[in-house]
């Protein structure tokens, strides 16, 4: 992941970041702190919507990145416990912070989302992502991808204990929405679930066609025609997927009335 982050890989907003310019009030806008910024394609965007972007991160070189793509110095390598204590210095206060993703990594989640209310000013909103414990193939998720387990993640979310953990902290008007599974990614699933773990075939086979193994984790198939020079060996790649989904789409087309709100995401927003 951090391979992207450092070389300003990433431009594709996820889908909980589609979810904030939809449901967001459009009226609001201001001074945003991005807590968890990683490479700024959220950043990014809501610069070009109107809000004034500020960012921090652990990881300096995605920091760095950030700052030379975005042409900003508001963004720093800091913890949150360390911006708090310089915005304190500074009296600086938000409009609106965000965290994508960043509430399922603590480990004091009540002192965290203190510090959060403690930036923001009065009226001021949240918004942000976890991942959905309820979600369509969550038990293949927990099989072969490990991020979502101790020491990377340490709370698990449903739509209800989300919404009681943000009213218990002292939020307002919050809403929490269940994010829909896109139907692409029905593959990937299908494909762990009849076939077990390939990623490291299809990491050797992308390094193939980069020249570079440690940079094809950061690629997707389709991605890889932008960037590599040899195009013919893309385009083989391009259709060893193709026909990957179309052995898969017959089951695929079993789960298309279970993809509404199966999604791996939970969308949050609320104020204070």
């Amino acid at each position: 992941m951090y391979i992207a982050f450092h070389e300003g890989l990433g431009t594709r907003l996820n889908e909980d970041h589609k979810a904030f310019f939809k449901h967001f009030p459009s009226n609001v806008r201001g001074k945003l702190l991005d807590v968890g910024c990683g490479d700024g394609r959220f950043l990014r965007h809501a610069k070009e919507q109107g809000f004034e972007v500020w960012g921090i991160d652990f990881d300096k070189k995605s920091v760095e990145n950030v700052k030379r793509s975005l042409g900003i110095d508001t963004v720093f390598a800091m913890s949150l416990e360390e911006f708090y204590e310089y915005a304190k210095e500074k009296n600086l206060k938000f409009d609106v912070i965000i965290f994508f993703e960043v509430l399922e990594h603590q480990d004091k989640p009540r002192e965290f989302l203190e510090r959060v209310k403690g930036l923001l000013k009065e009226g001021g909103y949240i918004a942000g992502s976890v991942p959905n414990r309820e979600r369509l193939f969550v038990e293949i998720y927990w099989k072969y991808f490990h991020g979502d387990h101790p020491p990377h993640h340490f709370l698990r979310f449903s739509k209800s204990s989300l919404e009681k953990a943000l009213n218990f902290s002292g939020f307002k008007d919050v809403e929490v929405y269940k994010l829909d599974l896109p139907f692409v990614e029905l593959f990937l699933y299908l494909e762990k679930k009849l076939f077990g773990d390939l990623d490291k075939l299809k990491i050797k086979l992308k390094g193939m066609v980069l020249g570079d193994e440690r940079k094809a984790t950061a690629y997707a198939v389709e991605e890889l025609a932008e960037v590599s020079p040899s195009k013919g060996k893309v385009y083989i790649l391009m259709m060893l997927e193709f026909l990957r989904n179309a052995i898969l789409l017959p089951f695929a087309l079993g789960y298309v009335g279970k993809l509404k709100e199966n999604g791996y995401f939970l969308y949050f927003q609320a104020r204070v």
